[in-house]
This record gives structure tokens, C-alpha cells and sequence, in this order.
């Protein structure tokens, strides 16, 4: 090994993927590494993220540790065997093919979404207006930095950088709508037309444009709507002949994303009064009343997709992703029922929204003592919380290989952080349209992670408001099924484009009153019993 290449270069050198959330600065814990032998000393961060029991059994963090003698290492399981799990479907809406235009016979399309983490991409045949067939992965761009504000700072460094972040992107769309053209025997030039959904930061990138005005006041972007272009001036190279059309954004960091789930919801459409919430990295709330709409985002941050977690990963097998009480002990389900690794947003989530019911988090987010704890806590529960010189966490899994699975004082501040801008917009929303959260017909919670958790745990944190209980309903990937429904209908296309134009933004951040609502909601609701 080179001398001062850190573990995680090395690995990366030598061809192997390993997860490193936090672009290495030590804040995320994912590139943890066992060293079998040659093992060097263990740093302060090592300690700090893995734990002193992790530490001795030769777990280091790749990012902060630079082997000077020969050594072997083990990558864990889940980054070695495991693929991310990625929700390509939308659900609960129904999709009614339009009708087919003359001359489209034999055509093809993709409708592609570009999420911060992962990607989509849809294989549609145009002729009759159905999907073939449909790919995902993990977002390359993720190594450049875990979030739109790392990739906004990444990409503005200079043209060089910019060019990196759109060219990593694109070579995988081109190689992966390539391998389902080919996987069906559809040739290259019958794929004429590609739909794009995304953040506002995702379409800059692909287009190229630098996207720093999105990450300083007053975060607008450079354009909201871009004509369709060759897909060849984007840097497509087997597709080059196809046409790139981005679905429109809003303002801020609303993008198109959230235009394509509303298209593909129908909001507009209906008589009522409607809140769509995508609850990624980046937050999108849309509120619709009687066809006019009022909407906001928020930069959540990445708690609830497992980075800055100390036990936090992505959507990997053995994350644990649902947690739950069952006749007093800890009931836990993990990503294809692997062994227990690390806790996914989902995971977290039901995490702290149990142990606020039970008490062990008190409304202001603190863990009890020991001796604070309620007397009806039930033993499996009371014995999983421990006190030492690190400070309290409570052990969600501890097996025989690897650090223990835990929650900690600062993961609950994480969501604590993560969650308080959501519930301010969703309050914001309603004063703008003089509406109260009684009077909301329905809450559509669109995307992986608000797909994944339970509408209790909303509640229990207080993201969303009491009054909303038996209203909230799961949607899955409405953004790429909008994609879709826009690639198959030039009158959809225009619809969104109206849609876009409609939607009044509100910049949350820009509110005076946007810090002190910020602190208001910091703190969870009482607990009330289970």
C-alpha cells in the first residue's frame, strides 16, 4: 500500500465498492473495515463511532485509518453481498395508459428518476403504452458526497468537477438503459425520448450547470424548465440520437420530483385538500386545496437515510428496518432477514418513536437514566439501556461479530434536527392556505423512506400533526411513475409544465419566524401510552 493512502482509498483502488457516506470526514461510521491482521492503532474517531468493544476486535473506520504495515482486512457483509434496496413502484394509484398517437408503433421510451441516493430507470414501449421492463442502483454521484449541499460544494469547485459529477451520472444511465434495450432486443435508435425527475441539484448536475446559487441564500436555482435536448449534449453516448426532456421544478429546492408526483397523484385534478410530502434528504411538501397548491422544502438532512447515525446505513441486507414492541421484549426485522448490521431510516425512525412512547426519550429528546426509567418498563427493554464513559445508548442488537447495533444521544439530536423543518413547513402550508390539519382529506407520503414508515412513528415524533392520524397513506415512486406518465403523453407534459407554474413556493428558511417555530418543534410529543 502507497504511504498515506487511507484503508478506503486503497479499497476503492483495488476495484472493491465500500460505502463512505460522509465523503470521509469520520461523521458517518459506514466505512467501517475489520483488520484480521497488521491492524493499526485505533484513532479517536475509531473509538468515538465504533465503540471501545469494536475497536479491540480490529474494526477501524477506512476513511481515517492509513496501514503502515502489510495487513489483511474484511469488508463487512452487507457492503461485500448485499445490493441496495431501491422502491421503483409506485402503489395505491391508478395508472390508465393514454391513448396510443398515430405513428408510435415500435417506439421506445425511458423515464428516468434521479434521486440523491438512487436512480431509476424505466423501460416503456410507447406503442403501447406499457413498461417492458425496469433498473435501479445506487446513485454514483453519492461518492462526491451524501447530499445535495456536499455535491452543490463539490460540483462548484471548478468545470472539471462540474463535468465529473454530470459524466459519472450519465455513463451509468447510458450503460443501464443500453443493457435493457438490449436485454429486450429493442435497438438503440427505436429508444427516441427520455423523461428526467429529480431535484433541483440532480438536473442541474446532469445538464452541467453549476448549481452553488441552490446552496446560499436565497437558494434559487439557475433555471426551474429546460427545453429537451439531444441526449447526446448531455454526454449520452449509445442513446446519443434519443431526446432528454427534464420535467419543470418550482422554485428553491421544490423540484421535479415532486411536479411528477403530483402528475402522477392527480392532484390538481381533485376536489379537496391534499398534503404531498416526500420525506428525503431534501424535503418536498405540496399542499393542494381545491386544484390551487402551495409548496415548500426543507433540508431535512440525511438522519433518515442512516448517514451522521452512528449505527446508520444505507438499504442494505441486515439493515434493520422495522422495530417494534411484541409481549414486552424487542421485536426487529431486518432487510432480507439478514443478521442485524445497522439501522436504515425506517428503522431509526420506529427506534425513537418507541422509545418515546416507552419513556426511555423524554419530550426534550434526552435519554433517561438508568434510574429514570419508567417502573413499567418492561426488563427486555430497561437492560438495553447502557451508561458509561461514551455516554447512553440503547442496544438495538449486539451479535457476535461486528459493533453492537445502538442509538445514541447524538442520533436522536440527528432526527431530532431532521424532523423539526418538516413539521414547520407542514404548519406553514396550512396558515398559507387558512386551512386546519382536521380539514386535510388525505396525506400522501411519497418515496423510499416515507414509504417504509408506519404513519404511528410519524406521529410519535411529531412530523406530522395528531389530527392527521388515519389520513396517511404510503405512494411509492410517484416521481418516476410522473416520469412515465409524462414520457407517454405530450398533453401530460404540458400539464406538469402548468402545474410547475401554479405552485406558489415558500421559502421557509427565509421566514422570520422560521428559527424560533425551528426550536418549537424540536422536542418530541408527551408520550402517551402504547
Amino acid at each position: 500500500m502507497e504511504g498515506g493512502k487511507t484503508a478506503l482509498e486503497a479499497v476503492r483502488q483495488a476495484g472493491l465498492a465500500l460505502e463512505s457516506e460522509c465523503g470521509g470526514r469520520a461523521t458517518c461510521g459506514t466505512c467501517r473495515v475489520r483488520f484480521l491482521e497488521g491492524a493499526p492503532p485505533a484513532s479517536a474517531d475509531d473509538r468515538l463511532r465504533l465503540g471501545d468493544d469494536a475497536v479491540a476486535e480490529g474494526w477501524r473506520l477506512a476513511c481515517q485509518t492509513s496501514p503502515t504495515q502489510d495487513c489483511r482486512i474484511a469488508l463487512p457483509v452487507t457492503v461485500a453481498e448485499g445490493g441496495l434496496r431501491i422502491l421503483t413502484e409506485a402503489y395505491g394509484v391508478a395508472e390508465t395508459p393514454p391513448a396510443i398517437p398515430a405513428g408510435r408503433v415500435g417506439t421506445y421510451g425511458a423515464a428516468v428518476d434521479v434521486g440523491t441516493t438512487t436512480v431509476v430507470c424505466y423501460l416503456m414501449d410507447l406503442g403501447h403504452s406499457r413498461q417492458v421492463d425496469v433498473v435501479s442502483f445506487a446513485n454514483p454521484q453519492r461518492r462526491l458526497g451524501p447530499d445535495v449541499i456536499s455535491r452543490i460544494v463539490y460540483a462548484h469547485q471548478g468545470r472539471e468537477k462540474l463535468l465529473e459529477a454530470r459524466d459519472c451520472l450519465v455513463d451509468a444511465l447510458d450503460e443501464a438503459l443500453a443493457a435493457l434495450c438490449a436485454r429486450h432486443r429493442v435497438p438503440l435508435r427505436a429508444l427516441s425520448r427520455i423523461t428526467v425527475v429529480g431535484n433541483p441539484t440532480m438536473l442541474h448536475l446532469l445538464r452541467a450547470v453549476d448549481p452553488w446559487p441552490l446552496g446560499v441564500v436565497p437558494y434559487q436555482p439557475v433555471f426551474t424548465e429546460a427545453p429537451p435536448v439531444a441526449a447526446a449534449e448531455v454526454g449520452f453516448r449509445r442513446l446519443a440520437c434519443a431526446e432528454l426532456t427534464p420535467l419543470p421544478g418550482v422554485a428553491g429546492h421544490l423540484g421535479a420530483d415532486a411536479v411528477g408526483g403530483l402528475l402522477a397523484l392527480d392532484l390538481a385534478r381533485r376536489r379537496g385538500i391534499f398534503l404531498f410530502l416526500d420525506m428525503g434528504t431534501n424535503g418536498e411538501l405540496v399542499l393542494v386545496s381545491d386544484g390551487a397548491a402551495v409548496g415548500a422544502s426543507c433540508a431535512a438532512g440525511p438522519a433518515f437515510e442512516g448517514v451522521h447515525i452512528s449505527s446508520g446505513m444505507a438499504a442494505l441486507p441486515g439493515a434493520i428496518e422495522w422495530i417494534q414492541e411484541e409481549e414486552g421484549c424487542l421485536s426487529l426485522r431486518t432487510i432480507d432477514g439478514a443478521e442485524p448490521r445497522g439501522i436504515c431510516g425506517s428503522g431509526l425512525v420506529d427506534a425513537v418513536a418507541l422509545l418515546v412512547r416507552r419513556g426511555v426519550l423524554t419530550a426534550s429528546g434526552r435519554l433517561a437514566e438508568p434510574t429514570e426509567l419508567p417502573a413499567d418498563l418492561p426488563p427486555d427493554l430497561r437492560q438495553r439501556l447502557h451508561a458509561d464513559d461514551d455516554g447512553r445508548r440503547f442496544v438495538l442488537y449486539e451479535g457476535s461479530a461486528g459493533p453492537a447495533v445502538a442509538l445514541t444521544q447524538r442520533d436522536v439530536r440527528e432526527v431530532q434536527l431532521a424532523k423539526a423543518p418538516i413539521r414547520v413547513g407542514v404548519e406553514v402550508l396550512l396558515e398559507e392556505v387558512g386551512a386546519r390539519p382536521e380539514e386535510v382529506d388525505a396525506v400522501f407520503v411519497a418515496g423510499a423512506f416515507g414509504s417504509s414508515i408506519r404513519a404511528a412513528s410519524l406521529l410519535a415524533l411529531g412530523i406530522l400533526p395528531p389530527a392527521m392520524a388515519g389520513r396517511i397513506h404510503p405512494v411509492g415512486n410517484v416521481a418516476g411513475m410522473g416520469a412515465k406518465v409524462a414520457l407517454a403523453s405530450e398533453e401530460r407534459l404540458e400539464e406538469a409544465r402548468r402545474l410547475a407554474r401554479r405552485i406558489r413556493h415558500v421559502e421557509l428558511m427565509l421566514r422570520e419566524d422560521f428559527h424560533a417555530r425551528f426550536a418549537h418543534y424540536i422536542p418530541f410529543p408527551e408520550a402517551t401510552s402504547t
